[in-house]
């Protein structure tokens, strides 16, 4: 098994939330259900600077804490986006159809053996090389690492192969963690290269 981190892809859009506050709502949600009293919030999609180009993505997303979809990503990924989350509308003012994805929260890192940084109960805050527990991320596809706040998501090899399948666009991935590889030889996330779809 192998679980993945995701990244703005270079020359596409980005997500910026107008109120500040409702990024950080977004990146705390827990995978608790929402939807009965969720009221879309007000985003727009930008350049990540003005050297870099705006092509449309399929997640314009703004870092690795959340997920965003457009319509056509939803439609592609629809069954492991329900089997492992919630759904939850945007408003773009550019009128884009744009939905926030509320993962499934794991405490599936195991703090002994993943490398990085500790918050002060030595659990990892910023992981470098992952390890996970095999009987937690197994058969799971999108989950977010719990955290106090801002934890990470992880996405399957089965998610990787249905975008690629669909063809979507505007993320690169890299990979974080293989189930075959020691401790010791898991990839170290910040000089890891982006896998080829």
């Amino acid at each position: 098994m192998q679980l993945y981190e995701y990244y703005v892809r270079t020359g596409y859009e980005m997500l910026d939330f107008i109120d500040s506050d409702d990024e950080e709502k977004v990146e705390a949600l827990n995978g608790e259900p929402q939807a009965h009293n969720w009221k879309p919030m007000k985003v727009r999609r930008v350049r990540i600077n003005n050297r870099q180009g705006f092509k449309p993505s399929d997640s314009p997303v703004s870092s690795t804490c959340i997920l965003v979809f457009r319509r056509t990503a939803v439609d592609a990924l629809r069954d492991i986006l329900d089997a492992n989350g919630e759904l939850l509308p945007l408003e773009d003012e550019g009128g884009v159809e744009l939905y926030v994805f509320n993962p499934l929260v794991l405490d599936a890192l195991d703090h002994n053996l993943t490398t990085g940084s500790k918050d002060d109960d030595g659990r990892i805050w910023t992981p470098n090389n992952h390890v996970f527990i095999p009987s937690l991320v197994g058969g799971i596809d999108i989950f977010r690492q719990y955290r106090s706040k801002s934890g990470n998501i992880y996405l399957s090899d089965r998610f990787l192969q249905r975008w690629k399948q669909a063809k979507l666009r505007g993320l690169e991935f890299t990979l974080a963690w293989d189930s075959e590889l020691p401790p010791d030889q898991q990839p170290n996330v910040w000089t890891s290269k982006p896998v080829k779809l």
